[in-house]
């Protein structure tokens, strides 16, 4: 195996674990609902916006250190930490402390994100760099996949506090493989790079938030990543209480088709969507967008059909597309931001595109879903949270048209990304 094959296979194993306890919450939201006796509110923040206050907020110091230090060292103790918060939030003894564990996950988890952005790039050329951010992504599939099996097996049969501590002590443990077997990648060329390196952080930041937005292709995917977020992390935080609450799925049964249909399946798609970008970028760089704009708009209606259907068998079954679907946009997202921008303002782009996805999408679409279940739709009793979902998919339409939007701008460019530019 080769320094970058293990740098990418380690990274994504460990995006499989920043998932996994992260997305513990969401499957055992119900069990922790009743030991706490809370309501819909309380648990939309407690699955969103309480981890992702601190997330984002940390993100952007991690990725100052990024310009200047050494990555994974930094990738290493931050999952030491908030494998230990995960520990924490099993041993909490009430709400408070619950929520005070979910910022700590937050705390650690925002550390890594941007390093390991850094190290792909770096370690990628431009025409591989899609389908190595896409291996990356699947680890955010497989997460959901090991959180909704493990989370949803061990929470029935041992309790939920469980499966937060194991959970924990099993992240500890990989920081230490990152540790000892990951190698810091040669940073890749940048002829500003010691000038960058010399700025202010804030004026590093200021720079690379100026790029990014004046480049109207990287200012729709941003914001088309941002809306389709809120959408996504809206569904997957309440899928599974409304699959308990609705259908009356257990919580094993419950965890086993999620893990299956979003672990497995989304984590194919993601793969699949970022080999494809690569492919149709050496012909033409927004075609890979634009597809994806498409197909976002197009699983809408089986989304729709899910939520709203009093058929299990029928909701079950039109699920599948939608929950794959969902994260099939990042590999090419993430590479088409990094080939925009200097290697040196990369980490600090990876950390805004962060903060935009994770304080809003992550912070703001569970809490609204709750939200519009609890004071929009109460009267319709259970069924309140299949009307609050369905209505976020007008929203998620929105976040697709600005993917097709990018696609466009991409290709107005008329360079593709090929070998030789690479080399």
């Amino acid at each position: 195996m080769t320094a970058r094959t293990r740098l990418l296979v380690v990274l994504t194993i460990l995006s499989a674990f920043n998932q996994l306890d992260r997305q513990l919450t969401v499957i055992l939201l119900e069990p922790i609902r009743r030991e706490f006796a809370l309501s819909d509110v309380a648990l939309g923040l407690l699955s969103g916006f309480a981890f992702a206050i601190l997330y984002a907020g940390l993100s952007i110091p991690a990725a100052v250190w990024v310009v200047n230090h050494g990555r994974r060292n930094l990738v290493a103790v931050s999952a030491a930490v908030w494998g230990l918060a995960t520990v924490a939030s099993g041993l909490a003894q009430s709400y408070v402390q619950l929520l005070l564990g979910r910022i700590g996950i937050g705390a650690g988890e925002a550390g890594v994100t941007p390093a390991s952005h850094a190290m792909i790039s770096d370690a990628f050329p431009p025409h591989e760099r899609a389908g190595a951010m896409a291996t990356w992504s699947s680890g955010i599939n497989l997460g959901v996949f090991l959180a909704f099996l493990v989370g949803g097996f061990v929470g029935q049969r041992y309790g939920w506090r469980t499966a937060f501590v194991g959970c924990g002590l099993a992240t500890a443990a990989m920081a230490l493989v990152v540790r000892l077997a990951v190698a810091e990648p040669k940073r890749a060329p940048d002829r500003d790079a010691e000038a960058l390196r010399a700025m202010p952080s804030l004026a590093l930041l200021a720079l690379t938030m100026r790029t990014m937005w004046g480049d109207p292709a990287l200012r729709h995917i941003v914001v088309g990543a941002t809306i389709t977020a809120t959408v996504g992390y809206g569904a997957i935080s309440w899928v599974p209480s409304f699959l308990v609450r609705v259908h009356g799925l257990d919580l094993a049964t419950t965890g086993a088709y999620l893990a299956l249909v979003i672990g497995v399946g989304g984590a194919g798609v993601v793969l699949l969507g970022g080999r494809l970008a690569d492919r149709l970028q050496r012909f033409e760089r927004g075609r890979s967008h634009v597809v994806i704009g498409a197909w976002l708009i197009v699983v809408k209606p089986f989304a729709l059909l899910f939520y709203l259907t009093p058929s299990t068998a029928v909701a079950l079954a039109a699920f599948v597309l939608p929950a794959t679907a969902a994260n099939a946009y990042l590999g090419p997202a993430l590479a088409a931001l990094h080939d925009g921008l200097a290697p040196t303002l990369r980490p600090a782009a990876s950390a805004l595109f962060l903060i935009s996805v994770n304080l809003i999408g992550l912070g703001i679409g569970p809490l609204l879903v709750g939200a519009l279940s609890q004071l929009v739709f109460a009267e319709a009793g259970p069924r309140s949270l299949g009307y609050a979902l369905a209505v976020m998919q007008g929203l998620g339409a929105w976040g697709a048209l600005h993917f097709v939007l990018a696609g466009r701008w991409l290709s107005r460019r008329g360079t593709p990304v090929s070998a030789r530019d690479a080399a």
